[in-house]
C-alpha cells in the first residue's frame, strides 16, 4: 500500500498523471518516456485500453516502480504494489534493446494483461534525426556542451551536425538506440559501456552530455 500524497501533472487535454509529492528517479523517467511516446495517437490508444495496474523491478538495482492506468488517468509510484497483476523484471538499461526479453511474474494468471503491457512497454519508434534536433534544441546552453556535435546512424548511414565550427564531439550508433538516448530512455555513458554507442571526444564533454541526457531522463529537460 502506499500512502504518498500525489500531484497531478497535465499531459495533454486527454492525459492526466499522477505522481508521488517527491518522485524517486524511475518514477521520473517512467513518466517521461510515457509522456514522450503518448504523442503517438496509437500508442495513446492502446494505453486508454488497458486498465489495471502493474509493476517494474530492475534486475541490476532496487529500483522499482507501480504504473495504475484507468481511462485517461497513470499514476505513477515508487515501489512494487501487492495490487499489481504482474510485476516486470527487467533490466533498466536494456529496455530499448531488439529481442530483450524480460522475466514476468503473474504471467500466466493474466496473459492478455501481461500482453496488453508488453506492447505499451514496446514504445514506438521515432525519428532520430528529430530526435537529434530536439535534443540539440534543448541542451546546447547548458554549460560546457560541445559547440559542435555530429550524430552517425550506423545502420541507416546517416550524419547530422549541429552547432558552428569544428565538430567537437561525434556520437554513433543505431539509430534507435540514438533515439533511446536522444530522448532520454537511455544514459549516454551507460551505452558506452555496453557497447551500443561510439563517441569520438573528450572526457569533459563525455561527462556533460552525460549529465544532459540523464536530465532528458528525469524529465528536467524538454523533448516536445
Amino acid at each position: 500500500m502506499f500512502s504518498f500524497e500525489p500531484y497531478e501533472c497535465t499531459m495533454t487535454t486527454d492525459f492526466v498523471f499522477k505522481l508521488e509529492t517527491d518522485p524517486v528517479p524511475i518514477v521520473l523517467s517512467l513518466y517521461t518516456t510515457l509522456k514522450h511516446a503518448l504523442s503517438n495517437p496509437a500508442y495513446a490508444a492502446l494505453a486508454r485500453s488497458i486498465d489495471g495496474c502493474f509493476s517494474i523491478a530492475s534486475t541490476r538495482d532496487p529500483q522499482s516502480a507501480t504504473i495504475t492506468l484507468k481511462g485517461n488517468q497513470i499514476d505513477i509510484h515508487h515501489g512494487v504494489s501487492d495490487k499489481a497483476k504482474i510485476t516486470i523484471n527487467l533490466d533498466l538499461s536494456r529496455m530499448s534493446e531488439e529481442g530483450y526479453r524480460p522475466s514476468v511474474k503473474g504471467l500466466l494468471r493474466h496473459p492478455f494483461f501481461a500482453y496488453r503491457v508488453g506492447r505499451l512497454l514496446n514504445f514506438p519508434a521515432t525519428s532520430w534525426a528529430d530526435d537529434a534536433k530536439r535534443f540539440w534544441d534543448s541542451t546546447q546552453f547548458l554549460p560546457y556542451m560541445p559547440k559542435a556535435i555530429k550524430f552517425t546512424s550506423t545502420d541507416k548511414q546517416q550524419h547530422l551536425s549541429f552547432g558552428n565550427g569544428p565538430t567537437d564531439v561525434e556520437i554513433c550508433g543505431k539509430s534507435k538506440v540514438l533515439s533511446s538516448m536522444l530522448t532520454g530512455s537511455s544514459i549516454l555513458v551507460e551505452d558506452i559501456i555496453a557497447g551500443r554507442i561510439q563517441i569520438i571526444g573528450s572526457l569533459k564533454h563525455l561527462s556533460v552530455l552525460s549529465e544532459a541526457t540523464l536530465k532528458m531522463k528525469l524529465g528536467e529537460l524538454g523533448h516536445e
